[in-house]
This record gives C-alpha cells, sequence and structure tokens, in this order.
C-alpha cells in the first residue's frame, strides 16, 4: 500500500533523470524501480537532451505513465535536470542517473530518513559496483589538483594517492551514517524546500562539478548533506571523461568539459572556506 502525500504535495518523491546517450540503460533503471515498487506515491520524469535518439517513442509504447520532457537541444545535464525539478511535483526530488538499479526498499529508507532529520537537506545512498564492490560516491570537496592526479600519472606518485584518498574519503568507513561535503549527482535525494530556498543547479556547469556546488551551496545555507548507507543502489557508472591515457585524454571531448567545470568551480571559491568544516566550529 502506497503512503498518503504530505500536505500541499501531490507525490511524495519525484524521480527525475536526463537523458542523452543512454536509452537502453533507462530501460533497465526503469524496470528496477517498477520491480522494486517503492511504498510510496511517486512520479517519474524523463528530460530529454537528445530526442532524436527515440526515447519518446519507446515510452509511449512501454511506459506511458510517464512523463517525458524533449528538449531542443542539449543543455547539460545542471540545466536539463532543472527543467524536471521544475515540472515536478514531489515533497522530495531524487535526482538520479539513468545508469542506476533500485533495490527494494532504497527509495522508502531515504524517505523515511529525510523524514526524521529536518535538519538534513540532501543524502545519498551507498552506491555498489555491479559486482558488489563498494563505489566510492561521497567526497570531500577536490583541491585544484585533484582533478590533475586522478587523470594523469601524477596520481601514481605518493603525494598524488594521498590526495586523492582523502578526496574519496578512503580514511572513513561507508557503511557507517556521515556527514559528507558532496554527494556525486548519480543518486541524490534532496528536500525540495531545501532545494527552492537554496537555488538549483548552476546552469554555468554544461556537465561535472554541479553536483560539488550544489552540495556546497547546502551546507553555506545551513542545510546537512548526508551519506545514508542504510539506502543501496547499484551504480553501472563509467567515468566517460577518463577513458584512454593521458594523450587519448587531450582529444576526449569529456575530459575537456569537465576540465573547463573545474575551472569554474575553483574560480567560484578560490579563497572561501569549507562552510561544513566553518558550521562545525561555530
Amino acid at each position: 500500500m502506497q503512503k498518503k502525500c504530505s500536505d500541499n504535495y501531490q507525490n511524495d518523491v519525484s524521480i527525475i533523470i536526463v537523458h542523452t546517450y543512454e536509452k537502453d540503460l533507462i530501460c533497465q533503471t526503469l524496470d528496477s524501480i517498477y520491480r522494486a515498487a517503492p511504498r510510496l506515491n511517486y512520479e517519474i520524469i524523463i528530460v530529454d537532451n537528445n530526442p532524436k535518439a527515440g526515447m519518446g517513442d519507446m515510452l509511449k509504447i512501454s511506459h506511458q505513465q510517464i512523463t517525458h520532457i524533449p528538449l531542443e537541444k542539449n543543455i547539460g545535464f545542471g540545466a536539463a535536470m532543472n527543467v524536471g525539478i521544475r515540472n515536478s511535483q514531489g515533497k522530495y526530488v531524487l535526482i538520479f542517473n539513468p545508469d542506476i538499479v533500485i533495490l527494494p526498499g532504497s527509495i522508502e529508507s531515504l524517505f523515511d530518513f529525510m523524514e526524521n532529520n529536518s535538519q538534513v537537506g540532501m543524502c545519498g545512498p551507498q552506491l555498489r559496483n555491479p559486482d558488489g564492490s563498494l563505489q566510492y560516491s561521497c567526497y570531500r570537496f577536490p583541491s585544484p589538483m585533484t582533478p590533475a592526479y586522478r587523470r594523469t600519472i601524477l596520481g601514481k606518485f605518493e603525494k598524488g594517492r594521498q590526495n586523492v584518498s582523502e578526496y574519496l574519503m578512503m580514511d572513513c568507513s561507508h557503511d557507517e551514517q556521515m556527514e559528507v561535503d558532496s554527494l556525486i549527482g548519480a543518486a541524490i535525494f534532496a528536500r525540495r524546500d531545501a532545494l527552492e530556498s537554496v537555488g538549483l543547479f548552476d546552469e554555468r556547469f554544461f556537465m561535472y562539478y554541479e553536483d560539488n556546488d550544489l552540495c556546497r551551496r547546502f551546507w553555506e545555507n545551513g542545510y546537512e548533506v548526508v551519506y545514508y548507507p542504510l539506502s543501496m543502489m547499484i551504480h553501472y557508472h563509467r567515468r566517460a571523461s577518463a577513458d584512454g591515457g593521458f594523450f587519448n585524454q587531450l582529444f576526449n571531448r569529456f575530459a575537456w568539459i569537465q576540465i573547463i567545470s573545474a575551472i569554474k568551480f575553483f574560480n567560484k571559491y578560490r579563497g572561501k572556506e569549507n562552510p561544513r568544516l566553518r558550521r562545525k566550529h561555530e
């Protein structure tokens, strides 16, 4: 039986997915949601950055209950996600990638946690790789050198390894709930009231770093960001920006998009203190 929606909201959760090139993976994701059968009132919205790929035709045949919003061109992840958020009516928004498999109870677990922790603006589940291994999905804010350490030979040296380890929070137990600087944008369960207060994704980030930016703004506005491993999902993750060696990446479009986004992020917050750490010291 589905739970009754909260006052003034048509749904408990709005699941929002941005499609660009992942039509087949989205089918897998949708099937996992139906199999899990969340005991909540929810809606699914797909914002289509690439309508020529035929996503709309597929949904008309097998997923007519889903809201499909085709766009005239690829406007980027954050901007497309904002379109979905503005057209949704859930108390909570699940910012969701098209390559995730939902496990039974995982959405309800996030919902119940947020209902019982009003100071939390967003939370994220534990993500696992398809082989069952842990996928690092919560982070400390990166340093300007973190992208270089993660994608070049510099990351093989001790200083680079230490930097990446700190960024990925490898020194922490990922089986325990914890406050974190940032969550991966693949699965973020956000409070709508907080999103409306803080603002949606910064559309200056075409792709990459928009999740770091949003999490940082949540902390700056007094909302906690929490990693919540009692909810677990499977993420079929592939870092397109890191495909190939160093010289191949010189011609990798996604790598350059990520570099540009990194420059925008570090310029935006240059000289500013970590808002999570500042809040702990107040």
